[in-house]
């Protein structure tokens, strides 16, 4: 049996934004969330939000990745055939944009010819936002960073090679483990995939929103996460700590108002004399506009 090997990192769904987010958007201001499940309790309510909540990160994660992509950053395997040019570089465009970080690279002759593992350094991998460009040290045969030449094979001009390729991804989306308090210089986060020293990233916690930067000494894949300068606010569990850009938390919002309006959840708006209509946006609205600002972040899928 042979596995494909981009199966096993395709499909993670993280939510966008946190309950508290969604409750305190001017957007969803207009709708009732207290009677999402009749009659239930307000932990019911809660759970039946955050299961929209994570619906509707996948929607925008579909309309701009497709049906196995996601704007979060993950680490991903993909293969593919490649042709050195004439420069000796293989380049790769993954299907995944932006690129973070290239971790392992590995290339061979062909089917039953085995794959090979090659040393990355900043000497012959370069990363652009959209690909990245791996060079051979010697056209001679392929180099493994220790002068070992495998026979049967040349990196060379047009000579077709089978790549293996692990890397990561998207944006840094987290969740915080633990509280933080107020001078606090790390936090515990669930996830810290994309997290790389010196980034910038936000803690949206409503009016208590921060953002730090990670220090420069944090070790990459680490779970609690260094900063430069001190939390100015204290924040509890739970809160979205990311570098997803904020406009793909508002296009979430629209998704989720949209959902609750297209299950007849009524929303009143008042009007300019202070009577109670019913809301203007429908739920196709809703989607709409959320689809309008996805756009922007589609990718464009293929290789060279």
């Amino acid at each position: 049996m042979v596995v494909a090997p981009f199966i096993l990192a395709e499909g993670k769904v993280e939510p966008y934004v946190s309950l508290v987010e969604v409750k305190n958007s001017p957007t969803a201001a207009i709708i009732d969330f207290t009677n999402l499940i009749p009659d239930g309790s307000q932990v019911a309510q809660d759970i039946a939000l955050q299961e929209l909540i994570v619906r509707a990160s996948s929607k925008a994660d579909v309309h701009t990745m497709g049906i196995m992509g996601s704007l979060n950053a993950t680490s991903n395997t993909e293969n593919g055939r490649y042709r050195p040019n004439r420069a000796g570089e293989i380049i790769i465009s993954p299907t995944f944009k932006p690129i973070l970080a290239v971790t392992d690279f590995q290339v061979g002759w062909g089917p039953g010819q085995g794959l090979y593992d090659i040393t990355l350094s900043t000497s012959n991998c370069s990363i652009e936002r959209d690909q990245f460009i791996i060079t051979a040290p010697t056209t001679l045969g392929l180099y493994f960073g220790a002068g070992l030449s495998i026979a049967g094979g040349r990196w060379g001009y047009q000579h077709q090679m089978y790549c293996q390729w692990t890397y990561v991804n998207g944006w840094a989306n987290t969740f915080t483990a633990a509280t933080v308090a107020a001078g606090a210089t790390s936090v515990t986060v669930k996830d810290p995939t994309g997290i790389y020293p010196g980034m910038q990233i936000t803690l949206w916690d409503g009016q208590n929103d921060e953002t730090l930067n990670v220090s420069t000494s944090y070790v990459p894949g680490t779970s609690t996460i260094t900063f430069q300068s001190g939390f100015q606010y204290a924040h509890g569990s739970n809160v979205n700590l990311s570098t997803i850009p904020a406009i793909v938390k508002q296009a979430v919002i629209h998704f989720i108002v949209g959902m609750v309006k297209e299950r007849g959840q009524g929303a009143l708006v008042l009007n300019e004399i202070g009577e109670p209509t019913a809301g203007h946006h429908t739920a196709m609205d809703e989607e709409a506009m959320a689809y309008d600002i996805l756009d922007s972040f589609k990718a464009v899928w293929g290789r060279s």
